[in-house]
């Protein structure tokens, strides 16, 4: 397997916040075709909604536990949901001024459940260069390794250009790369999670991951649901409405709200509300749609940001300890990487407004297979912060950098920082669309910090549904002070 940050340049182009020059550059000591992370004194181009500079050590320590990730673990630790989170981990802790104890800690939270990378079979690979047999891999969780090796050979053989590479199987609007565009949102998001931590810390072999992931994953045919739903959009027979209306449409939907059903267990998405409501959820999800503008791109991502936290923040059972819900959290830790990819130069601009479109509306999915819990806003307004009681994100940050979690906890609290600056701009001009804004942004991750912080397991950190009655039998009940 070939290195983690390969390239053949002298310098690599960091990708994050869509600057260039900084960041990554070559190493004259280190191996060839290697580099490492080379910080100025104070880099805040180096993540996103960073708020600390990182202690002296910290970035060999990510360049060496990224690429011990990167040749001894594969993307699977087991074949349904088990996505290997340790890159996430590290680099979230990376950007949210963590040192080398704290690297050192969300790299072992994270290793015990993991399993080898398989062997890679070099004809396979070979093979994968004809498209027909490229897309009889796809969606086998086996062939990781080798779709793997093929990204790196792709990359490599246009000279660590992996936007290029991005752009050819992602954004080419062929059959092909349309369903790869798709595949970077299964699994719950992961593969859009993973590519887009490539693409921010301007890592070639993290890109080559998260499009292995994207080629590799299991469906839950969501392409279907996309497809569907931009063809109707496209036809001008539906109108553009506010995301925070399609999430009450979505609850207020009979034939949606009940299409999931406890029995479907892994499979709420695919065959719960697609499998029983794809057209119902499909005429609600056409009504978000996204101007191909660096304008109307910005306000909707905003837009899509804030929705998303709305959701994780107000559903709640009274009654019951704060929970957010597991799957709507997801909405949320992806939503960075929409930034991340919305501020490339090199991305059209059509295919940055839809994959905005593509985003939201896959969320009006995820809040449907959690049975559309209702959204109640005072949950969010009326909440008083405990654990977190006068911290601010600079104190959340280090609190979070010391927590023993797989990264779920930390990707959220900085995605809603970063929901925080990119809304920022539109607070007064849009106010009516975006339920989250001003100090409602820290106390959503105060909310997080609080209602985690206290479990190492992870399933007793969240609510597993929150629109199923009895996800909440497992929740203790609330301790009135």
């Amino acid at each position: 397997m070939g290195s983690l940050i390969e390239s053949s340049t002298t310098e690599v182009l960091y990708a994050a916040a869509g600057l260039s020059g900084k960041g990554f550059v070559q190493d004259d000591n280190a191996p060839p075709n290697t580099i490492r992370l080379q910080p100025a004194a104070f880099d805040d181009t180096l993540g996103l909604a960073r708020i600390d500079a990182n202690p002296a050590g910290s970035v060999d320590i990510v360049a060496q536990l990224l690429q011990k990730n990167h040749e001894k673990w594969h993307m699977y630790f087991r074949d349904v949901a088990g996505h290997n989170h340790i890159p996430h981990a590290i680099l979230s802790t990376f950007a949210m001024g963590g040192g080398p104890q704290e690297l050192h800690r969300a790299y072992d939270d994270g290793e015990s459940i993991q399993r080898p990378m398989p062997p890679v079979s070099l004809p396979t690979v070979q093979e994968m260069s004809d498209p027909l047999k490229f897309r009889e891999r796809m969606h086998i969780l086996d062939q990781y390794p080798n779709f793997l090796a093929f990204f790196e050979q792709e990359i490599a053989a246009k000279g660590g250009d992996w936007q290029a590479v991005v752009l050819e199987h992602c954004f080419k609007r062929t059959p092909l790369s349309d369903l790869m565009m798709a595949q970077l949102f299964e699994g719950l998001y992961h593969p859009f999670i993973h590519l887009g931590f490539g693409v921010e810390f301007g890592l070639s072999g993290l890109v080559a991951e998260g499009l292995a992931q994207t080629a590799s994953h299991d469906p839950m045919y969501i392409d279907v649901f996309f497809q569907k739903a931009e063809k109707l959009a496209q036809a001008g027979s539906v109108a553009r409405q506010p995301l925070m209306d399609m999430y009450r449409q979505t609850r207020a939907n009979d034939v949606i709200r009940t299409a999931p059903r406890m029995p479907d267990g892994p499979w709420k998405v695919r065959d719960g509300v697609l499998g029983r409501a794809m057209d119902e959820i499909v005429r609600v999800a056409a009504q978000f749609q996204v101007d191909p503008t660096e304008e109307d791109v910005e306000r909707a991502t905003a837009e899509m940001i804030s929705c998303a936290a709305w959701s994780c923040a107000a559903s709640h059972k009274p009654g019951k300890e704060r929970k957010i819900d597991f799957f709507l959290m997801h909405a949320v830790t992806s939503s960075i990487f929409v930034t991340v990819l919305a501020r490339q130069s090199w991305i059209p601009i059509a295919d940055k407004a839809r994959m905005v479109e593509w985003k939201a509306r896959l969320d009006l999915v995820w809040y449907a297979a959690s049975a559309a819990p209702e959204l109640r806003h005072e949950f969010i307004v009326d909440y008083e912060p405990t654990l977190s009681k006068g911290m601010g994100w600079p104190q959340l940050y280090q609190a979070l950098n010391r927590h023993h979690d797989d990264g779920h906890v930390a990707k959220f609290v900085r995605a809603i920082k970063n929901g925080q600056e990119v809304a920022a701009p539109f607070e007064q001009s849009h106010a009516s669309s975006l339920p989250i804004k001003g100090d409602l942004w820290l106390k959503v991750a105060q909310l997080c910090y609080d209602s985690t912080v206290m479990y190492v397991e992870g399933e007793k950190k969240w609510v597993w549904g929150a629109g199923f009655e009895p996800m909440w039998a497992k929740v203790r009940d609330e301790v009135k002070v």
